[in-house]
Order: C-alpha cells, then structure tokens, then sequence
C-alpha cells in the first residue's frame, strides 16, 4: 500500500514528453492506442534495481507497445535505504511492480468514474466491471488482466533458483508474468534507467 501510494503521488519521466503524473502517463497511453487502434498492443510494467552506496534504486516502467512498430514508455524511480541482498532485492522488483499494475488500473478506474473494490484479485476485479466497460467506448480500460508484469530473472545467473517463485507469486495475483528474455521492460527499458 505504501509503495502504491507512492506511485500515484509521483513523477513519471518519458523519454519524449518528460515529467508526467500517474494521470497523464495513463492518458498518453490510451491516446498512443487510440492513434492505431486497428494494431496490436501489450502494456507491460517491469522493475529492476541497482545497489547504491546508500541503499538501492529502483527503477519501475510501464510501457506500450504496439507490436512490430515500436512503443512507449514511462518510469521513475523509488529509494530505499535498506542494504538488500539480491533474493530480497528481486522480492522487492516484482512487489513494485504489482503495485504500479494495481495503482495504475485503480486510477484508470477512478479517472472513469468506475468504483471497484481493490482488495479483490484482478481477475474477480475484472468480472465485477463486467458490461460496464465493454459497452461503453469512452471507458476502454487500458490496464486488463492482459497486463504483463516482466520480472528481471531468467535460467541463466544466480536468479534461476527465484524462478518458480517469483512467476508464481505474479500469477497469484492476476497478471502474465514474462521472465529473460522476454522480459524487455525490467531486463531492457528499467535497466537502462539505472
């Protein structure tokens, strides 16, 4: 709850827009679909981390992408002071990043006027929107349980052993989950950030 109040208070940063709110960066994204919507897209959202000497840096992205042409992304980043080792750190990745999946779907909901109660899972959180969403095209919902949370492991490295875990734990919660090399917003976009 904490990192997600985080989220909604904080700054995102866009490589073509610069600094934006939660608000704006969910409006960049429909507005980036609503350019194409004949294409295909996936949003993914994917943390990684780096050691600092007071702590670690997390860098969290949320991108478009509009498959075969490229996309968008946002990010920013989050502190913690604590000293972490990496089980722990990647722990922490994939919570920030379900956080950011579910402070963005809670604003989107909200910025549509639609109440839902976010205590449930994702999946059940979709079945009460029910006809309401799909009904309506002014109230396409951008954030779906299509969402893909992309975790900075893979079966190369000292991060394989977390594997098992840590996609069970993503899909626990509702969401596809995407591990190297496949993960491109944690492993790629996030990293670059750091």
């Amino acid at each position: 709850e904490e990192i997600k109040n985080l989220i909604k208070g904080g700054v995102f940063q866009s490589p073509t827009k610069g600094p934006l709110d939660l608000v704006e960066v969910i409006k960049e994204l429909i507005n980036y679909k609503k350019e194409n919507p004949e294409e295909k897209y996936r949003i993914a959202i994917g943390t990684d981390s780096e050691v600092r000497d007071r702590g670690v840096e997390f860098v969290c992205v949320v991108a478009i992408h509009r498959i075969g042409k490229g996309g968008r992304y946002f990010w920013f980043k989050i502190h913690d002071g604590r000293k972490l080792d990496l089980r722990t750190r990647i722990y922490q990745e994939a919570v920030v990043s379900l956080a950011l999946a579910g402070g963005l779907l809670e604003k989107e909901l909200e910025m549509h006027g639609v109440g839902v109660d976010m205590s449930k899972s994702v999946n059940e959180v979709f079945k009460s929107l029910g006809n309401d969403i799909e009904n309506d095209s002014e109230k396409e919902i951008i954030f779906t349980n299509e969402l893909e949370i992309h975790v900075d492991i893979g079966t190369v490295g000292p991060t394989k052993e977390m594997i098992k875990e840590i996609v069970g734990m993503v899909k626990g919660s509702g969401f596809f989950v995407k591990i190297k090399p496949d993960s491109f917003a944690a492993s790629s976009l996030a990293d670059k950030q750091l």
